[in-house]
């Protein structure tokens, strides 16, 4: 074996190695994930107020983390337990009669009293164990204004492919969600989201070495991607982000074999690449942005193999998404595009808040005055910030710039820029859409979680700087600070992502006034 192969060898085994260490420290999260309790994060429930307070009593062990992942759990449960999107219903009639009790008191102080009387009767006969059950209650769920039936507020599609593996499990060893939860969580998520994680690495592996970099450049990128971005912390939950990550790079490395490949399977890898965009959009319906701009990529190189393989493949997905939509909820659009409507502003719900007292990071801007301004900056280099929060992301701008200067040379040069103006042009367009449609941050979370279908293409953005940086011993320290602070805030949300950054906490104890 001469040097060069033996040196290249070498350079295999380590990235391995990177990809088996990240692998089984996931494997090993989700071995354990079990839901906690921070007393520094919960009020003491003799106070009064609207966060979370710290249980009365023993609440019953769960292997989901939080409201958000139960919903999803939830419509798994009902699914494969009871063939149904329902998960819970309010009493019409008790509704209709209850609506007239204030109306027989003479006295105002009677009126008020009949209507609370009113209140906690209709709320306490609501039924379905996403409302009753301590194990499975969330507050991430819709009520049909017509039927009065309550739904998961997430979208059908992924729940019910889950729902396929889950009911298995009943197959082969008698598992049902409702009676062994742990067992259907655990095995469930080895397989949707540790099984794909090591893939994901293993495909970010083999895309990087499309490009003209160093050995060292694609390394270090590599332990970015295993180690220093906010992928990793919703590995133990099921979410519809990681799916929708995953999606994006396998998008990106089918365009790779298309574009620099040797020409065997293209088609297939074609295929391959429209399903994944189309998938990414039923999971984070911004990345419709990137599936189009990759869509016009495709165009320039063979306008029928762009519509007739990539463009049909990818509304595969797309409209069995919607299909599954109409079928649970009557409407086509997500149940979540009737935020503000009478699915979400019901009697009871998390959602509805006509005195505008409510408090906390789902209330930032609609109660608690935040402008535009301050959640423009706070989305970006602040408390929840894309570039704060991961700093290597920096570098995708010089990185698209260097990029930029070599477009013209052909090849890995030009398939580089596609990949930079991807990525700067994604995260204008996500970052202009989540200022005019949220508000919120993505709720008591890690992260500004909807950006993170971003992290392969501002990864790989990056890289011609990350081959510069590490050429010099100023480079290589500037890059131990950005990957540092990047693995930090991956680092501390290790075993739940539904937990403030540290970088909210370090804010809080430098003196600004938080949202609780």
């Amino acid at each position: 074996m001469n040097l060069a192969a033996s040196s290249r060898g070498i350079v295999h085994l380590a990235a391995a190695l990177l990809i088996v260490i990240a692998s089984a420290q996931v494997a090993g999260r989700i071995a354990t994930v079990a839901r906690l309790y921070e007393p520094a994060l919960l009020r003491d429930g003799k106070v009064a107020g609207f966060s979370p307070a710290w249980p009365a009593s023993r609440p019953d062990p769960s292997p989901f983390l939080s409201s958000n992942d139960r919903s999803r759990w939830g419509t798994v449960r009902a699914l494969v337990e009871e063939n149904t999107y329902v998960l819970g219903k309010r009493d019409r009639e008790l509704v209709f009669k209850t609506a007239f009790l204030p109306l027989f008191q003479t006295e105002l102080m009677g009126a008020l009293g009949s209507a609370g009387v009113a209140h906690r009767l209709r709320l306490g006969a609501d039924s379905g164990f996403l409302l009753t059950e301590d194990a499975w209650r969330s507050v991430d769920r819709v009520l049909n204004p017509e039927t009065l039936e309550y739904q998961s507020s997430k979208p059908p599609l992924l729940p019910a492919l889950v729902a396929g593996p889950v009911k298995l499990w009943g197959w082969l060893f008698g598992w049902v969600p409702s009676k062994h939860a742990f067992e259907v969580g655990r095995v469930t998520l080895l397989l949707i989201n540790w099984l794909p994680w090591t893939l994901y690495l293993v495909f970010f592996w083999r895309l990087l070495q499309y490009f003209e970099v160093s050995d060292f450049a694609r390394l270090v990128t590599l332990a970015l991607a295993c180690f220093g971005t906010l992928v990793q912390p919703y590995l133990v939950v099921f979410n519809n982000h990681t799916p929708g990550t995953f999606c994006i790079l396998f998008l990106m490395h089918a365009l790779a074999v298309e574009f620099l490949g040797d020409g065997v399977r293209r088609n297939l890898w074609l295929v391959w690449a429209g399903l994944a965009a189309g998938f990414g959009v039923t999971c984070e319906m911004p990345a419709l942005s990137v599936a189009g701009f990759a869509g016009l990529v495709l165009v320039g190189r063979s306008v029928w193999r762009a519509f007739g393989l990539y463009g049909l493949a990818c509304l595969v997905p797309m409209v069995a998404g919607a299909l599954m939509n109409k079928y649970a909820t009557g409407r086509y659009m997500p149940v979540y595009s009737e935020f503000g409507s009478p699915w979400y502003e019901y009697e009871g719900s998390s959602w509805y808040d006509p005195g505008q007292l409510k408090r906390g990071v789902d209330w930032a801007r609609r109660n608690l005055g935040e402008t535009v301004g301050e959640y423009a900056f706070h989305l970006l280099v602040g408390h929840h910030g894309l570039f704060s929060l991961t700093p290597v992301f920096l570098l995708a701008i010089p990185g698209a710039w260097m990029a930029a200067g070599k477009r013209n040379g052909g090849g890995s040069a030009r398939l580089q820029w596609d990949f930079a103006w991807m990525a700067l042009a994604c995260t204008v367009v996500l970052m202009g859409f989540y200022l005019v449609k949220s508000d919120n941050y993505g709720g008591n979370c890690c992260s500004a979680r909807w950006l993170q279908w971003l992290t392969p293409l501002l990864l790989v953005a990056a890289l011609p700087a990350i081959d510069r940086l590490v050429a010099s011993r100023w480079g290589l320290g500037l890059l131990a600070v950005l990957a540092f602070l990047s693995i930090i805030s991956a680092a501390s949300s290790n075993y739940s992502p539904w937990r403030r950054p540290w970088l909210y906490d370090l804010f809080v104890w430098a003196g600004w006034r938080g949202y609780d």
